[in-house]
């Protein structure tokens, strides 16, 4: 079910980029057309959750240690880099920049504990 999302995702939202940038919507409606790539990135997020849910303990564990580093990190950089933006210090910083670091961050978590257990 995640890969028929990614598929989708990277579908809608190139279609949403097309849509928006070659017609003049509507201000209202231009926020739906952002807003439909959220459909299937929901179906990425279900198929993952049934995709761990459905494996052994180890993976599971493998997995929850990943997605905790990745969440310690990102906070740690997010609220470091707040602090600086609130002193005028650095610029400010793109949601997509820390959406990109917790998936990298998980990746790399999920290979870097899965060599533990090997």
């Amino acid at each position: 079910m995640q890969y028929l999302g990614m598929v989708l995702y990277v579908a809608t939202t190139g279609a949403a980029v097309f849509l928006l940038s070659r017609f003049d919507i509507p201000e209202p409606w231009r926020y739906l057309v952002a807003g439909v790539a959220v459909l299937p990135a929901l179906l990425i997020v279900f198929g993952m959750l049934r995709t761990i849910r459905r494996q052994d303990e180890l993976f599971q564990r493998v997995q929850f240690e990943a997605i905790a580093l990745a969440a310690a990190v990102v906070w740690l950089f997010t609220f470091s880099w707040g602090a600086l933006e609130f002193m005028q210090l650095v610029p400010r910083l793109p949601a997509y920049v820390v959406a990109t670091g917790i998936v990298f961050l998980y990746g790399f978590g999920g290979w870097w504990f899965r060599r533990r257990y090997q």
